[in-house]
């Protein structure tokens, strides 16, 4: 129980620190396209260009974008790569030249690096904006939730 409990506190403080129910809703959802991000090692720095230029909530961008963590990378990564290989070869019918032959370093074949990116950025699209309109009535239901409590909180004082 102790994830649960902190993020709720994580999201008690955004609010409390002014956050309103659209700007949390779209941290959260930049922070997913984030995670689904096909450049390893750069999710910090993205986190914080995105709050630097946006202004977004730096605690809700940085815990959705940590559900790719290292626990979570392979099957994100080989997500993106599925997807994209689906998408550039067989649904778009492309042949591409960005093939890293991987058999002198793994032994295996090779490996379309399109394929990766294309189906990285794509998908964490496809994350926002689906996840968009569910997280703004979660966000808006925490905050009308969290007010009613702040106000039964000053009746009891």
């Amino acid at each position: 129980m102790f994830g649960k409990e902190k993020i709720k506190k994580i999201i008690k403080k955004a609010f409390d620190s002014g956050g309103s129910p659209e700007n949390l809703t779209m941290a959260f959802c930049v922070g997913l396209f984030i995670a689904f991000s096909p450049f390893p090692g750069g999710h910090t720095v993205m986190i914080l260009l995105v709050r630097w230029f946006f202004g977004l909530n730096l605690p809700v961008l940085f815990l959705a974008a940590s559900l790719n963590n290292p626990w979570t990378m392979i099957p994100f990564y080989s997500l993106d790569y599925v997807f994209g290989y689906w998408l550039v070869h067989s649904f778009l019918g492309c042949s591409s030249s960005w093939e890293i032959s991987l058999a002198k370093v793994f032994g295996s074949g090779k490996i379309c690096l399109m394929s990766f990116f294309v189906g990285g950025n794509v998908l964490g699209l496809l994350a926002a904006f689906v996840s968009y309109p569910i997280m703004k009535i979660v966000f808006k239901k925490m905050s009308i939730r969290l007010q009613k409590n702040k106000i039964n909180e000053v009746s009891v004082l």
